[in-house]
């Protein structure tokens, strides 16, 4: 018999979801969910949480102390639209709020997203107030500093190191903007935009094309612009989501979207094709969200962060695999799966003994499908003999949580008899 004879089911471990993955205790000392309780003890109550959406993080030059290991420790911003302020980390210790619900220079109406620069710019889509306010922070204070002006209703902005993006929901357009004092931004019409994420230009990406993804269609579909035209596109239908609100790009160029409706985050690659959503509806749980809106993803480690309904999220880029299969193929075995992020990949074929009889796959490896074929020899070539083997699968994401987390997926077969060589089968002809 030289046929796979017994197929067991992978065990996976962790089993639960990993695209996302909660940073480990010593960096946040456990503390990845923040809610009102939390909010009412660093600002005594003087804040609560009223609509919340867009998101920013960044690397402060300000913070950045030159030999230490603080590359992580972000500035964050969201904005707490009904109540017409932004949220922020004042220091790495205490939290701040830049506050004014109004029409004064000073003040901000319903606004919605929100981008920022490591010099300490700030850029805020003051929607009831037709404008794009920008802010300066020097230490832990923000403060106007000018306005960009025409819009009818201005809903997210963002920023890809060489131009300001910005949507106008009400006036159906993406706009571009050399800078704050570019009088003739490029203007691409778009059918009720809203969140924009721009890439091409930052520091931390992995040298993919410039693009913008842009939700529109009052959150009904999401697209991908290139060179001023839309060359993607995809629903929430596409994802088993009900509504996109605001999008973000990892440092691999995969765009992330949050669903408020559904209470999910999905995931699509630079092409957009769907890798994988991540939460089990609405709860409290650490696998659900309270619908999700903002979202801001730190692209050179994937700190990842996202505003709900009463308080904020703090997770890492974590890897996950799905689809796993084993099956016979001649005298071995095919294993494939499907990888929702770029991945350190290890896939070994180890005998009774826990011994490794071959690697069949040792290095990175890209999202989306994967499949390593082993042909029931050794390393040397030799035939592997008769009994059971076991298949190992360890996935570690590239980046965030690499050494944190790791995702193992094992499955047991049996290898029958090797195939009978002609030597051998002469001889047994010879009486030998």
């Amino acid at each position: 018999m030289t046929l796979l004879l017994v197929m067991l089911a992978f065990t996976v471990e962790p089993d639960h979801p990993s695209t996302l993955v909660y940073p480990p205790y010593g960096h946040c000392m456990g503390i990845y969910r923040a809610g009102s309780q939390q909010l009412n003890m660093l600002l005594g109550g003087m804040v609560t949480f009223n609509d919340p959406q867009g998101l920013a993080a960044v690397k402060l030059v300000e913070w950045d102390a030159p030999g230490t290991s603080d590359d992580d420790e972000l500035a964050v911003y969201g904005v707490n639209s009904g109540a017409g302020q932004i949220l922020y980390n004042s220091s790495m210790y205490a939290l701040g709020f830049y506050d004014g619900q109004g029409r004064a220079e000073d003040r901000l109406s319903s606004p919605h997203g929100i981008a920022a620069t490591p010099e300490g710019d700030i850029y805020v889509a003051d929607t009831g107030n037709g404008r794009v306010a920008v802010l300066s922070r020097r230490g832990s204070r923000i403060k106007p500093s000018s306005y960009i002006t025409g819009f009818e209703e201005p809903w997210d902005v963002s920023l890809d190191g060489r131009a300001i993006w910005i949507t106008d929901r009400a006036g159906g357009a993406l706009y571009r903007y050399a800078s704050i004092t570019d009088e003739a931004p490029q203007i691409i019409p778009l059918n009720r935009p809203r969140g924009v994420a721009a890439t091409g230009y930052e520091r931390w990406t992995s040298g993919h094309p410039p693009f913008q993804a842009v939700v529109v269609d009052d959150g009904m579909a999401l697209v991908k612009v290139e060179n001023g035209s839309v060359v993607r596109r995809v629903t929430p239908g596409d994802c088993g989501g009900s509504f996109f609100n605001y999008p973000a790009v990892d440092y691999h160029g995969n765009i992330w979207v949050t669903d408020s409706v559904s209470c999910k985050i999905h995931k699509f690659s630079p092409a957009l094709e769907y890798l994988d959503s991540f939460g089990r509806g609405f709860g409290s749980d650490d696998d659900q969200f309270e619908n999700p809106t903002g979202l801001a993803i730190w692209q050179r480690f994937g700190q990842v962060f996202i505003a709900e309904r009463a308080g904020a999220r703090y997770f890492w880029v974590g890897t996950d695999i799905r689809n796993l299969g084993l099956q016979p193929r001649d005298r071995g075995v095919v294993v494939s799966g499907f990888l929702t992020e770029p991945t350190i990949l290890i896939i070994n074929i180890r005998d009774a003994q826990n011994a490794v009889v071959r690697n069949l796959r040792t290095g990175h490896t890209p999202v989306g499908p994967f499949s390593y074929s082993w042909d029931g020899t050794t390393l040397g070539g030799a035939h592997s003999p008769a009994g059971e083997y076991t298949v190992v699968i360890t996935a570690e994401a590239t980046y965030s949580s690499r050494t944190y987390f790791m995702k193992t997926a094992r499955a047991t077969f049996s290898l029958g008899e090797p195939p009978v060589s002609q030597e051998s089968h002469e001889r047994g002809g010879r009486g030998i």
